[in-house]
This record gives structure tokens, C-alpha cells and sequence, in this order.
């Protein structure tokens, strides 16, 4: 029986895709957490779960070393691979987006855009290769890189004219006088195979099982259950209203004649939305649930 290994991120990123996998009911164990792998005990075809520094997962991934790994778009990016993808899901460390890499440097530098970052100038970053493709393809060939180790936000009060960093709520380069010059890509997190994986029909089967299960759990994330009593002759208008993944579902409202339940999925950011317009048309008895475990849909 084929089995998959795979590799996921450790810091920022690790507690939400550990969260991922549990909610996909396929929690993690580390019995020896110095050896940074742990195994499923619910998927004995998964053989092995692997955290790494998320900038070597691709390299890693491509060697062969694993069947699949969760990873971000920039880091994939910035070591020039491509790899067939399974599943793009837009979160970032603190909510269901994607990230940025973006081009910042000191407002008080006035550099409007590349074109007046100085001649020979020096940009800090994570990022070295990704930079300097993005340079170079811009006509600024011209420009030296520094890689960073960490902190690269504070990096222009140590001689770098600009950085190129990842932001998602931005707070951060407000903090440390930055300001955006250019937004270089936006970066979601991916699940991706190597191609010699992929082409193992068993290890295809699996690795599609698993991906589906992983987008149940990160759908969930993103959805909420609104249940409601709602008068039989506005039962149409709020269902409308309602919408959800197939429509909502709906059962009379035992020993109150004329009344409707309806229940529906429905995104997270469109739920107050939702509730406003259920509420003007005479809707009661309203539950939001949150928290919902998986949705495959």
C-alpha cells in the first residue's frame, strides 16, 4: 500500500495548518518533538509529517524528499520551482488572506516608486532571488541586495535604501516608518506535489483524498451556520436572502402554523449583511453557529 510523506511549516505558520489537520480529523502526534516529525495515527497512509523552516520546503519537496508539502506561494517563488498544485488556500498567519511581498522603504525618503530608489542602491530582504528577478526584469539591474536574516523591517536604519518583506495587516511597516512602494505578488498558501509523486496512481488517489480533506477543514474556517423561524409567506425572500453553499434547507415550525425553519452555510463576512436583511423583513429567532469543524463540499 502506497503511503505519503509531507512536510508543512514550522513558526508563524505552523499552529494554523496543525489546526488544518485537526479539523480534517487527522491530528498530529510528536512523540519525540526533537525530531520534528510526528505521524497520524487516523491515516495509517500517511506515513510521516515533517516540519521545516517553510523557505527549505521547496527544496525539499523537489529533491524527492516528500510526496507533498503546505507552502507558501513567495516561497516557492523565490526558489524558481514549479510544482503541480492540489489546493491554493488564502491564509496568512493571523486570518484567511493572502499575504504580500512588497517593495517598502521610509516616508521620508519620498521614493514613489523604483524609479527613484537611488542608482546602486541597496535593498534588504528574505527574499534575495525573488528581488533580484523582480529587479532585474524592471530595468533596475542595478540595485544590490542584502539578504536578511529576520527583522528586515528595521533594516533601513542600518543603510538599506528599501526592503522587500511580507506584510498582511501592515501594522508592522507603520510601526517602523515604512510605507509600501510596490506590492510584488500576493502570496497564498499552497498544497503542491512533486511530479514523480503525482504520476503514482496510488499516491495520486491519496494525495487528492488528502487535499480534499484539508479543503474541508479550511472551508470551514471561512463559514458560518445562520438558522432561523421565518413566516411562511416571506419563506422565499429570505432564502433568497440567506443563499448558502446549495441554497438553504428548511422544516415547519412545529405548533406555530405558517412558520418556517431555514438553515443555511453561509460566508463569515457576509453574516451581519445577512442577519440586517433577515431582520427588515420580519425574520426571528435568529442563531448564528460558529466554529463549524469541515465542510466538503
Amino acid at each position: 500500500m502506497a503511503t505519503l510523506k509531507i512536510v508543512i511549516p514550522d513558526g508563524s505558520m505552523q499552529n494554523r495548518i496543525v489546526d488544518l489537520f485537526e479539523r480534517a480529523g487527522m491530528s498530529i502526534l510528536v512523540e519525540r518533538p526533537r525530531t520534528c516529525k510526528g505521524v497520524v495515527p487516523a491515516a495509517s497512509w500517511i506515513s510521516e509529517v515533517a516540519f521545516q523552516r517553510p523557505q527549505e520546503i521547496p527544496n525539499y519537496l523537489e529533491k524527492g524528499n516528500f510526496d507533498i508539502a503546505i507552502v507558501g506561494e513567495d516561497w516557492i517563488a523565490e526558489c524558481g520551482y514549479e510544482f503541480p498544485v492540489l489546493l491554493k488556500m488564502a491564509i496568512g498567519r493571523k486570518g484567511n488572506q493572502a499575504v504580500k511581498i512588497i517593495l517598502a522603504a521610509k516616508k521620508n525618503r519620498h521614493f514613489f516608486n523604483i524609479s527613484f530608489l537611488p542608482k546602486g542602491g541597496t535593498v534588504a530582504t528574505e527574499y534575495p532571488n525573488l528581488t533580484k528577478r523582480f529587479f532585474d526584469s524592471r530595468g533596475r539591474a542595478d540595485i544590490n541586495i542584502l539578504p536578511s536574516f529576520g527583522n528586515t523591517e528595521l533594516k533601513t536604519d542600518f543603510g538599506a535604501d528599501a526592503i522587500v518583506d511580507v506584510t498582511e495587516s501592515g501594522i508592522s511597516l507603520a510601526e517602523n516608518g515604512l510605507e509600501i512602494i510596490e506590492t510584488i505578488m500576493l502570496s497564498n498558501t499552497l498544497v503542491v506535489t512533486n511530479k514523480t509523486s503525482l504520476e503514482n496512481p496510488e499516491k495520486k488517489n491519496l494525495m487528492e483524498f488528502f487535499a480534499s480533506l484539508i479543503k474541508g477543514a479550511y472551508q470551514a474556517e471561512c463559514y458560518v451556520m445562520i438558522t432561523a423561524n421565518v413566516p411562511d409567506n416571506k419563506r422565499n425572500k429570505a432564502a433568497q436572502i440567506m443563499g448558502g453553499l446549495k441554497g438553504p434547507t428548511y422544516s415547519p415550525v412545529i405548533r406555530t402554523e405558517g412558520w418556517s425553519a431555514l438553515q443555511a452555510i453561509v460566508l463569515k463576512e457576509k453574516r451581519l449583511e445577512i442577519i440586517q436583511n433577515l431582520y427588515e423583513i420580519g425574520v426571528t429567532d435568529i442563531i448564528v453557529t460558529p466554529n463549524i469543524t469541515f465542510i466538503m463540499t
